[in-house]
């Protein structure tokens, strides 16, 4: 008797898809509206780093293009600095991480829920990377330099002639060979 009663306190028309679609799709307008939230904020965030840096993106030599501040609106948002560096904001705690991709996967730099922590850290990173740029291109330059001086009586000289003679002894070998191949084959 007690199963019966049950039933009828709930009947099944209380238990309508409607009912439970509409509230499925009520959850999903939330999750939805809080991840967009969380997107804005994470972007608006990048942006205020971004204001932050431009100024030392400014003093960057316009010869070296290895930096380019870029804010992509990817999922997860991420501000380039350069090929392999970005920074980006985690989702659970708000903090900017400052990343790296390599080779042995993505190393985190430096993390800090301040912008200024973070946009001098950034600063700091682009200084050294021109640095050391400078200090390889000069290490390249002093070797040319010296290979250059040691070299320079026994260059060889570039001789168009020789190069035109080869060039024409190769397609007449080749030829030869063609008409050998030819009347080998026929006969």
């Amino acid at each position: 008797m007690d199963r019966s009663a049950k039933v009828l306190k709930h009947p099944a028309a209380s238990r309508s898809l409607r009912e439970a679609i509409r509230r499925a799709r009520l959850e999903e307008a939330e999750r939805l509206d809080e991840a967009a939230d969380h997107r804005d904020g994470e972007f608006a965030r990048l942006e205020l780093l971004k204001s932050e840096l431009e100024a030392v993106f400014a003093d960057i030599p316009t010869n070296d293009d290895r930096f380019n501040l870029a804010l992509v609106p990817t999922r997860p948002a991420r501000l380039w600095i350069d090929l392999f560096t970005y920074v980006t904001v985690d989702e659970g705690t708000n903090v900017y991480l400052f990343m790296r991709n390599s080779e042995d996967g993505r190393r985190t730099l430096f993390r800090t829920t301040n912008v200024a922590e973070m946009a001098d850290r950034i600063a700091d990173y682009v200084a050294r990377q021109i640095v050391q740029r400078e200090r390889i291109e000069v290490a390249a330059g002093r070797t040319n330099i010296a290979h250059r001086d040691a070299s320079a009586d026994s260059k060889p000289t570039f001789n168009a002639r020789v190069v035109i003679l080869s060039f024409i002894i190769g397609l007449l070998t080749g030829a030869v060979g063609l008409f050998t191949a030819v009347w080998l084959s026929a006969s």
